[in-house]
Formats: structure tokens, C-alpha cells, sequence
């Protein structure tokens, strides 16, 4: 049956031959070649399952290897005996062969230990007593480099296409961290914007596996995803064992962060008395105080606001350590950070209107920026980015294109406000005027507002003492949500069973990230909640149908004049 297929194939065979060779004579040799090559290859036993294009395979090799002989060039054979056959030291030396394209493209995917041999030796030209020196290896290990390179070689030549899905659907990787950022903003900073960066990690986060491993799985040369390999590992997001990497951290799919999100906003709905009571006692002292009688109406709100996200936020964080048992540790990093590392990972690009719970329970954990002088006074912003709501976030413009790569918004907007409110003149600092085009969006934000022509601060500001007393505030009416046992007792029920699953191997994940999303949508459950019952303002946050209804930003300023420190 299959010599009858392959004799069905002659005239086509001969068609693809002549318009290679250009005339009848070499073009029958290579037809004839051709089919010799089919039917010895099919008395032996094995089978062609697309006969036309096998025959096509092997017609383009006799009449490549047809040109090397024309051209005196070295020959690379494919086939039952694979080999590379050199003429001397010099191997690999065909510019125009299709062959050794391949061959230079498997490798390209060796790892360094047998890549730089087999290009020092075979594409160089080298000794092996030079590479030996060299390197400061035996020579016996040179040889054994080659010969295993080879066989990687022919390995990988026969598995070219064996890619994974990432290889041509890249996948994307969002890292985000607990704690204090390293120096350049360490560890988001060293993926965010590098997408081979992004597949590296993903690649190696199921198991253990080689560099080379990696880079055939995205579909780069390894050479390439060597470096890169190299500064994650440096960057302690991933960890070498051996010639084997892996993902040194959790990442979560959207069906994670998503899942238990209804069943959580059903809790809070059924236990919103044992959040809030606390939070409802101080925010009734607080109310009482002189600094509170002082501020405007978007102050105030924009105070209430962070008091409720601030005490659910450090409230749930110390429920789920009493349940679990354990705080998180935050190891000190040689970026000069301490940071727990977390990932979204994201298979297609991510819809909002798909995932619509995901994005209305959306918020950053408090962030701070501290200046130890500024002028003479010690200066601190506090801030929740509350994206849940679908408000203006005031972290992202497209007015900000006067940002340079290593420029921390937190930062600018510390000293912006710390100037406008004190009425100290920009040049005085130092301070940049460009980044007074960030005015109008912190306007939109509610961060500014505009009063007699001039940016204003619209947020609390608070000096030291002052600070204080809403510190104590803040504590007491945080430790009635984590203390009160009834809570505990519930909450540990309902999040029992709701553990985020992550490779066994991995031994550096707290017990808080494996359940991250088993609590995670509450807060913002409860801020609802709280304002459907009248307990916060309702500012039609989250009516978008006829624009934008700005929410009062949870974040505060201080600026300590008393020197006592904050």
C-alpha cells in the first residue's frame, strides 16, 4: 500500500524537482534519489503518514546536499543515523542550507554549559586545549560537553515544534508585594514590563525545570532567557536548585480572585453587625474631635472613608492571623526592601466587563510615603486605592506622560501636596514644576480642589498630635473587629475550605497568601453595605450611568511640626 502511495506522488515529485533544477536530466537524478531514500525507508518497517509532504522534506535535503557538494561546503545530514559530519574543526559553517538553520536554531536552545562548546569548537573553530584553559575544565569535560551537546542537538531537531501554548499566546503577569518596595521598586519592577520576564516565571512555576526547559517552553533561544532567568533569581523571585529553576511565590488565575466572592458578600451581609460595631464606636468619637470639626465636607468624608477602609483592612488582616495562627514575615531583601511577592497571572486579556465582581471589589492595601524632611518638618501620606469603585484612580493619567520610569507617584504627590498646603514655593525643594500638570486630574480625583484660581489640598491634614489621637482611634476600634470571638468562630468556618492550590514545591508562600481570596472582597462588601444602611456617605459612588460621581480618596496627609515624630 505505501509503495503504491509514493508511486502516485512521481509526477508531483518530478514537477518540484525541475523547478528546482531547471533542467530534465538533474531534475529525474533527484526524483529518482527521492524515491530510493521513500522505498528503503519503507522496507525497514516504518511508516509515512503525509506521504507528499515527507517526500517534499526529503527532496529539499538531496538538493540542498546536492548544492553543499557544488559548493564545497560541510554536509549536515538528517535521518535514521543523525549526525553532524565535519571536515575538521569546521563545523556548521552552511549559510544557506535549510538544515543548518535548524541546527543553529537548536543550539541556540541549548543551556550555556554545552552551548558554549559547540559554538566555540564547531562555529568557532577552537581547540579543545583552548576551550579546556579557558574555561579552567579538563579536557575530558569539553569532550563530553560535545558529545552531549550533539545529541541535545539531534534531540532538539527532532522536537522543534514540540512548544508549549505559551510559546505563540504569551501569557500575562502582573506581580504585586505585601510590605516595603526594594530601592527601584523592587519586585514588580523587575516584570511588570518585560513580558519574557512574564512567561519565565509562569513557565517555571509548576515544577522545577532547566533554563532550557523554560525557553523551549515560551519558544526563545535560551541564550536570551538565560539573563533574564539570571536576574529573577538575583531578584529572589525565583530559586535554583541544581540546573533546575522555579517560581519562588504565588500566582493566582482570575477564577481564584473571582470564585468566592459571592459567598463572601453574602457573609458580610449576614454578619455586617459584627464588622461594623466597632468601626461605628469610633467613628462617633472621632466625629467629636476639634481636627474633625475643621475639615470641609469632601474632608470629612474623605476621612470617614479611610477610617472604615483602614480598620476592615488591619481588622480581616488580624482575624485571619488569629484563625491561621501566624502573622506574615517579611524578610529583609537584597534590594533593601521587605517584601512578600504575589502574582495575577492573565491567559487573554483581561475584560472588566467579563469580571465585573472583580473589579467593584478592587483595592490596594494601605500604602505609605515618609519623608524625614522635609523643610523642617517630617511629613507621611497614608493611602487605600479604592478602584472597586469606578472612579478616576489618581495613581493613573494620561497626563502623566512628564513621568520618568523610576518616578514614584506617591512620592511626587507627598511633596506636591506638602507644598501647596504650606504655601512654600516649588524651587525651594527643588521641586520640579512640570509635575504641576498632574493639577487638574488630583482636581478630578478630589485630591485638589480649586479655590480663589489655586490648587488646594482636599484631603485631611493632620499635625502630629492630632495624629495621635486618630491613631488611638483607629486601634481600638481595628481590635473589637479582630477580637470578637463570635467573628472568629464564623469566619473560621467560612474560610476553611477555601485555600488557593499552588504547587506542593514551593515552601516560602505564608499561610495569609494561600487564602488571600477567601476574604479578600469583604472590605469593600462591608463599605457597601455600610453605605446602603446610612453609615458612610452615599455618594452615588458607583452610579457611573451619567458620568463619573467622584468618591472622597481614603487617604490622609501629616505634617509634624513638633518634631516629636510620627
Amino acid at each position: 500500500m505505501q509503495n503504491k502511495e509514493l508511486e502516485n506522488q512521481i509526477d508531483f515529485l518530478f514537477s518540484a524537482a525541475l523547478k528546482k533544477c531547471g533542467n530534465l536530466h538533474d531534475a529525474e537524478d533527484l526524483t529518482q534519489e527521492t524515491l530510493l531514500c521513500a522505498l528503503s525507508y519503507v522496507a525497514k518497517g516504518n511508516r509515512i503518514e503525509d506521504t507528499r509532504a515527507w517526500l517534499l522534506t526529503v527532496l529539499n535535503h538531496k538538493w540542498n546536499d546536492q548544492l553543499r557538494k557544488k559548493y564545497r561546503q560541510p554536509v549536515i545530514g538528517i535521518g535514521d543515523g543523525f549526525d553532524i559530519m565535519d571536515d575538521g574543526d569546521e563545523l556548521l559553517r552552511v549559510e544557506m542550507a535549510e538544515e543548518a538553520e535548524q541546527v543553529r536554531k537548536a543550539v541556540a536552545y541549548l543551556e550555556k554549559t554545552y552551548r558554549e562548546v559547540i559554538v566555540r569548537h564547531y562555529m568557532n573553530g577552537e581547540k579543545i586545549e583552548k576551550i579546556a584553559e579557558e574555561l579552567n575544565i579538563p579536557e575530558g569535560t569539553v569532550k563530553s560537553r560535545l558529545f552531549d551537546g550533539r545529541e541535545k542537538v539531534r534531540k532538539g531537531m527532532e522536537n522543534m515544534e514540540s512548544y508549549t501554548r505559551q510559546s505563540y499566546s504569551p501569557v500575562t503577569l502582573k506581580v504585586l508585594n505585601s510590605g516595603k518596595n526594594g530601592r527601584n521598586n523592587e519586585p514588580g519592577s523587575l516584570v511588570n514590563r518585560d513580558l519574557l520576564a512574564q512567561n519565565i516565571l509562569w513557565a517555571a512555576y509548576e515544577k522545577p525545570i532547566s533554563a532550557e526547559e523554560i525557553a523551549k517552553a515560551i519558544g526563545v533561544a535560551t541564550a536570551y532567557a538565560e539573563p533574564v532567568i539570571q536576574k529573577l533569581v538575583n531578584g529572589e523571585l525565583m530559586k535554583q536548585v541544581g540546573n533546575k529553576y522555579y517560581t519562588d511565590f504565588i500566582i493566582y488565575t482570575v477564577e481564584d480572585r473571582e470564585k468566592h466572592i459571592p459567598a463572601q458578600k453574602e457573609f458580610v451581609k449576614n454578619h455586617f453587625d459584627l464588622f461594623w460595631n466597632g468601626i461605628e464606636e469610633g467613628l462617633q468619637e472621632l466625629r467629636k474631635e476639634n481636627f474633625y470639626q475643621r475639615l470641609t465636607f469632601d474632608e470629612r468624608n474623605s476621612l470617614e472613608m479611610y477610617f472604615a477602609f483602614h480598620c476592615l483592612d488591619s481588622g480581616l488582616y488580624g482575624m485571619m492571623c488569629n484563625i491561621l495562627g501566624g502573622t506574615q514575615d517579611f524578610p529583609y531583601r537584597k534590594d533593601g526592601g521587605r517584601w512578600i511577592a504575589f502574582g495575577n497571572v492573565y491567559f487573554k486579556k483581561f475584560d472588566p466587563k467579563e469580571h465585573i465582581e472583580i473589579m467593584r471589589h478592587s483595592y490596594t492595601g494601605e500604602r505609605f510615603t515618609y519623608f524625614e524632611k522635609l523643610t523642617d518638618k517630617r511629613v507621611l501620606l497614608r493611602v487605600f486605592s479604592a478602584n472597586g469603585f469606578p472612579n478616576y484612580s489618581y495613581y493613573y493619567s494620561p497626563d502623566y506622560d512628564f513621568l520618568k520610569e523610576n518616578d514614584d507617584m506617591d512620592e511626587i504627590l507627598t511633596k506636591l501636596l506638602f507644598l501647596l498646603y504650606m504655601g512654600i514655593p516649588f524651587e525651594y525643594l527643588g521641586f520640579s514644576e512640570t509635575y504641576l500638570k498632574a493639577v487638574p486630574w488630583l482636581t478630578k480625583c478630589k485630591i485638589l480642589r480649586e479655590e480663589n484660581g489655586r490648587p488646594e489640598v482636599n484631603i485631611p491634614v493632620f499635625g502630629g498630635m492630632e495624629y495621635e489621637r486618630l491613631l488611638k482611634l483607629l486601634d481600638a476600634s481595628t481590635k473589637k473587629i479582630y477580637s470578637d470571638e463570635l467573628l472568629k468562630t464564623r469566619m473560621s468556618e467560612f474560610v476553611k475550605d477555601k485555600k488557593v492550590k499552588y504547587p506542593s514545591h514551593i515552601q516560602s508562600i505564608p499561610l495569609l497568601k494561600q487564602y488571600m481570596h477567601s476574604e479578600n472582597a469583604m472590605l469593600f462588601a462591608c463599605v457597601r453595605e455600610a453605605i446602603k444602611r446610612g453609615k458612610l456617605y452615599d455618594g452615588n459612588y458607583d452610579d457611573d450611568s451619567e458620568g463619573i460621581n467622584q468618591h472622597p480618596c481614603p487617604m490622609i496627609l501629616v505634617i509634624d511640626e513638633s518634631r516629636k515624630g510620627i
